[in-house]
């Protein structure tokens, strides 16, 4: 039970709004204390932090370095809503960035105002998870059945190799892993087939890109079937289309926050702005830049624009340094207190961030004044051998000053930097362990687990069923394959 009156609405009910506080509200009333008249939640707070809790109202924008304490600044706004009687739990929509993000802001609200009144957000998850809830209840908008499968990275694959051998193309010349990255792409921003660019369009497949990215748009649906990229774009089209379903959710949502917005693609960003930005000009203005489309709402956008990493799979850090500007009168404000570096780390981390260009700019410090704590060193290696040489060397040397293995580690750009490492620390009989592989549904043996549940499910899901047709071996090559592909093609089987 939540602790909201009885008459907290359902979730197709959007207008119904709080009554007098109660529940969590009066317990959160009944917990101020005489410092500041504060509740419990508030106690432990800087300043900044808790002005970017309690400033609930209108767009704001909260420019959180690393290891300020943005988390907690979230989370305790979403408590602070929700404690005094702002909004209900299903009229808040929370989006982070990771499944893990999701779930820890869940247990600490919860921690925070009781595990019930978690439950009852429905909307605090990824894009991506939010964006399946949303195209589930209105999938008939976007041609599919709401039990659509949702096809991970080899299915895409296969799927596409088998469009690139219908059309007469060689596979081999024009890789079908290749045009899966160009798809991707394209959907990061937002593109449909008939969205992308001329040169795009004609940089695969002797300029036969456009066409087998509308096959492909044709042959998911045939499937009943999406990519990852479909879970936004699909959305975004269906909003933008249908402005009663996009009235629906403006008045749903009196609350918005997003978690590593410096991190959010174009895609993501024209999701976010169709939601938060309440327009008065005309529909298919709607999710553009346009003075007219723009209008006050409860949104709160939580970044760094010094952290944003993830520029080589579409993360866009202009859509945080605009944010002002989709958004007029916002409040910026500064979380630049560090809880977690030393004074030398902020010191060498500063004095290389401010060399970039187009920043908001902010100042970490820190209160940590301990005499012992290290200096940053920089030492420059011939290659990746004499690398992994020197630093097998230092791991040995502490280990003789009784350093414990657990309390060391090292970070690597890409995986593929850790093979020297491995070979390294073999050699001198050094214990590891590697953090990261495959993740668990991307373990073939879970994957192929998978297929067979989808040809249960779905015994037309033919990428499920060429996936486990020979798990295990039975024998069945390529060309027989292919058979009853054709076979089924002719019998109108999808």
């Amino acid at each position: 039970m939540s602790g909201f009156s009885e008459d907290m609405p359902f979730f197709d009910e959007p207008n119904a709004r709080p009554s007098a506080p109660s529940g969590i509200a009066a317990r959160a009333m009944a917990a101020r204390s005489g410092h500041n008249n504060a509740p419990d939640y508030l106690k432990g707070l800087n300043p900044e932090q808790r002005l970017a809790v309690e400033t609930t109202e209108g767009p704001v924008l909260v420019l959180a370095g690393a290891g300020t304490g943005k988390t907690r600044v979230l989370t305790t706004r979403i408590a602070h809503i929700l404690a005094t009687g702002k909004a209900f739990p299903s009229q808040i929509l929370a989006v982070t960035f990771t499944n893990k993000a999701a779930r820890e802001m869940k247990i600490r609200i919860g921690v925070l105002i009781g595990e019930g009144n978690v439950e009852g957000m429905p909307w605090l998850g990824t894009f991506h998870s939010i964006g399946v809830k949303l195209l589930r209840r209105h999938a008939e908008l976007a041609g599919l059945r709401s039990d659509f499968t949702i096809l991970d990275t080899d299915d895409v694959v296969r799927l596409i190799k088998q469009l690139i051998q219908a059309e007469g193309l060689d596979d081999k010349r024009w890789p079908a892993k290749q045009f899966a990255q160009m798809i991707d792409g394209w959907k990061n921003k937002g593109q449909g087939p008939a969205d992308i660019a001329e040169g795009d369009a004609r940089a695969f497949a002797n300029g036969k890109g456009r066409e087998l990215y509308k096959a492909y748009q044709e042959r998911l649906k045939t499937l009943n079937a999406c990519d990852f990229g479909d879970l936004l774009c699909h959305p975004i089209r269906i909003l933008r289309a249908n402005p009663d379903v996009l009235k629906e959710y403006h008045k749903r949502f009196k609350y918005i926050l997003v978690d590593e917005y410096q991190d959010t693609n174009t895609a993501q960003y024209m999701w976010l702005r169709l939601l938060a930005q309440r327009p008065q000009g005309k529909p298919g203005e709607i999710g553009r830049s346009s003075a007219e489309t723009r209008a006050t709402v409860n949104i709160c956008c939580v970044g760094d624009d010094d952290q944003s990493i993830y520029g080589w799979r579409g993360a866009e850090v202009d859509n945080i340094l605009r944010f002002d500007k989709d958004f007029p009168g916002a409040t910026i404000i500064r979380l630049e207190r560090n809880y977690r570096s030393t004074a030398h780390i902020l010191g060498a981390a500063s004095h290389l961030i401010a060399h970039n260009e187009g920043r908001f700019g902010k100042t970490l410090f820190t209160d940590r004044n301990d005499p012992e704590d290290g200096k940053v060193n920089v030492h420059a290696a011939w290659d990746s051998e004499e690398e992994a040489r020197a630093i097998g060397e230092t791991i040995e040397a502490y280990q003789r000053q009784k350093h414990n293995l657990n309390d060391m580690a090292i970070l690597v750009r890409a995986s593929f930097q850790m093979r020297a490492f491995e070979d390294r620390f073999i050699t001198l009989g050094l214990n590891y362990r590697v953090i990261g592989g495959p993740r668990f549904y991307e373990r073939l043996e879970i994957r192929d687990a998978m297929a067979f549940f989808r040809v249960v499910a779905q015994g037309a899901d033919d990428l499920a069923f060429e996936r486990i047709v020979n798990v295990p071996k039975r024998g069945l090559g390529e060309a027989t394959i292919r058979q009853i592909h054709d076979t089924a093609r002719a019998l109108r089987i999808p």
